[in-house]
């Protein structure tokens, strides 16, 4: 019996199978005993209608909400920490961005700085669009923290996401949405923990879809505004996926604006369709300068220079493998080539099957999961007759399986989409009886309720250490790690007087999904500077270039997993007044976090 809940763990992930459990459980009290609890959360529905009964108050409710729950949970989870690869490199480009810079110049020993996700030529820069860290640097800018930014695009999110949906249900259901995305994926998923930006490119797709239905009942200046608002953050965020999700709005605009639907129609649509082409305008702009930034060509992007120096395999099943130069050492190239197995699967029937059926599973269990899959069946009853919303997110699911690989952000702007179809199947539910008993009403109520008890496992794991849950950054369910060894490695290091350079010796030991090798945008500025050891003279040259720096040996232990030793290699040369009294150990060993 271990054996089988081991696995059925391996498979499922510990939340995921306390959803499965409370989803059976609410199944089976809405055909057994559907009158459970009604008065109790009838009282609380009546004082919900009665206290937000304006779609301002709504908001403003869930914004609330998305602030103070997770303000609640600061004590145990602190703000996220950069750990993996591409969390390093947004952080870098948030940096940029702060300097007034799109990228940085080259560095002139820049081979010693490679890493995953960043380009050292032709110039120093992440490799993503400009609108990926956007968040993180609004964060710096206004509290000194990055992840602050990501905390105010989740709580943006939240709102956007019930302002969307008043638009598309009735009032009571776009509160409980608005609710429900907050509990869902404003606690404990990696958009909230962790620096991956799908909250801020859910917010764009929420203001496009939001302002959709409104525009074609009124359309005007403010409305066309919010919705090119929208699309910008997508291009600048998810260009493809963007694209994906913005295509079937326009093809219903403009088929609209051919047929209009009353006398003066087209001219208000005209007045709107000014701000929203000026901002995807701004937009492009702002994409082609990036490329000019970055690469030296405006059709060039930093992601596509990026893959042809160190990757395997393109971004899309339909393009041949990258011939790239391989460059970087060896856990590097090792990580590329395990990156490339989902493209290699496409040769066959089997492996395309495989992965459209790998890339539906994600998103079902992140965005719906057990509790609401009910509701979300319900509610493709419910919309068998509205063309637009089934016919939108079956093209988006179409272009996503395209994709080489499956993240939830990936999917980020079909978020909207899924919301609409799961609030539209609550209120289909509602009024659904069986053998004259309320079940469609329990379901309603038992389904918000069963998440909140879900929930109680991650907290008490972020709060009391037990159940001890494994943190997971691309699952709804659970993101609560508390760092990683280079936040240990940089506090230690941060405790000692005067700068430091650490030189990463590399070898057939490191860890494939873990690197110690990025730096802040002004690297010669910084305090704690990460370079990959290169071999003794070119190590010399480096260090000479740092002369103000201790020099530090990092290296991986072969014999024990994670383990690693710090050697003090160097005092600073010249000694300054800063480090001539530093203490600094020889050898530093230990333990580091899981990568």
């Amino acid at each position: 019996m271990s054996v089988l809940l081991d696995r059925l763990d391996g498979v499922f992930g510990t939340f995921m199978l306390g959803e499965t459990v409370l989803a059976l459980v609410v199944l089976a009290l809405a055909f057994t005993a559907p009158r459970l609890g009604e008065r109790g959360l009838g009282r609380v529905e009546a004082g919900a209608a009665r206290l937000l009964a304006t779609p301002v108050r709504q908001i403003a409710a869930v914004g609330l909400l998305a602030l103070l729950l997770r303000a609640a949970l600061l004590p145990w989870i602190g703000p996220a920490q950069p750990v993996v690869h591409d969390e390093q490199s947004l952080l870098l480009q948030a940096q940029t961005h702060l300097l007034g810079r799109l990228a940085l110049p080259t560095h002139p020993f820049w081979e010693h700085f490679e890493t995953f996700h960043v380009n050292q030529v032709p110039a120093y820069a992440s490799v993503y669009v400009p609108g990926r860290g956007a968040p993180l640097a609004l964060g710096l800018l206004l509290a000194g923290e990055a992840w602050a930014g990501i905390w105010i695009a989740t709580v943006a999110m939240a709102m956007a996401a019930t302002w969307m949906l008043q638009a598309w249900v009735p009032a009571p259901y776009a509160l409980l949405g608005g609710m429900l995305v907050v509990l869902r994926f404003g606690l404990f998923s990696y958009w909230i923990n962790g620096f991956w930006g799908g909250s801020f490119t859910a917010f764009g797709a929420m203001l496009v879809v939001g302002a959709l239905p409104r525009l074609l009942a009124r359309p005007g200046w403010g409305l066309g505004a919010v919705l090119g608002t929208g699309a910008a953050i997508l291009a600048t965020s998810r260009p493809y996926e963007g694209a994906l999700l913005c295509l079937p709005v326009a093809a219903l605009l403009a088929w609209r604006f051919l047929r209009p639907a009353r006398p003066g129609w087209r001219g208000g649509f005209a007045r709107a369709a000014v701000p929203a082409l000026a901002c995807v305008a701004a937009a492009v702009g702002l994409l082609a300068a990036h490329n000019l930034a970055t690469t030296g060509h405006a059709m060039r992007s930093a992601y596509g220079v990026n893959r042809l120096a160190y990757a395997e395999a393109p971004a899309f099943l339909t393009s041949a493998p990258v011939a790239s130069e391989r460059r970087g050492p060896a856990h590097m190239r090792a990580f590329y080539a395990e990156e490339a197995r989902p493209h290699a699967r496409r040769t066959s029937a089997k492996g395309l099957v495989a992965g459209v059926a790998a890339k539906v599973w994600h998103t079902w269990r992140f965005y719906v999961g057990p509790i609401f899959t009910v509701a979300f069946l319900a509610g493709l009853w419910a919309l068998r007759r509205n063309v637009f919303v089934p016919a939108a997110l079956g093209f988006f699911l179409a272009g996503f399986a395209l994709e080489t690989w499956n993240f939830p952000h990936y999917t980020a702007p079909a978020m909207p989409l899924l919301l609409i179809v799961l609030m539209r199947g609550f209120a289909q539910l509602r009024g659904w009886s069986w053998r004259g008993r309320p079940t469609g009403r329990f379901l309603t109520r038992a389904m918000p309720a069963a998440l909140g008890a879900a929930l109680l496992l991650p907290a008490s794991a972020a709060i009391l250490g037990t159940p001890r849950l494994e943190s997971n950054r691309t699952l709804v369910c659970c993101s609560i790690g508390t760092g990683a060894l280079r936040q240990v490695l940089d506090a230690r290091l941060a405790a000692l007087p005067g700068r430091h350079l650490v030189m990463v010796r590399s070898g057939a030991h490191n860890p494939v999904h873990y690197e110690l090798v990025y730096n802040e945008a002004d690297i010669d500025a910084a305090r704690v500077v990460w370079a990959r050891a290169l071999g003794p003279d070119r190590d010399a040259r480096l260090a000479e270039h740092f002369p103000g720096h201790r020099v530090w040996a990092f290296d991986w232990r072969p014999d024990l997993p994670q383990a690693y030793t710090l050697e003090l290699l160097r005092e600073p040369q010249p000694r300054g007044p800063s480090s001539a009294d530093g203490h600094a150990p020889t050898v530093v060993a230990g333990r580091g976090p899981a990568p």
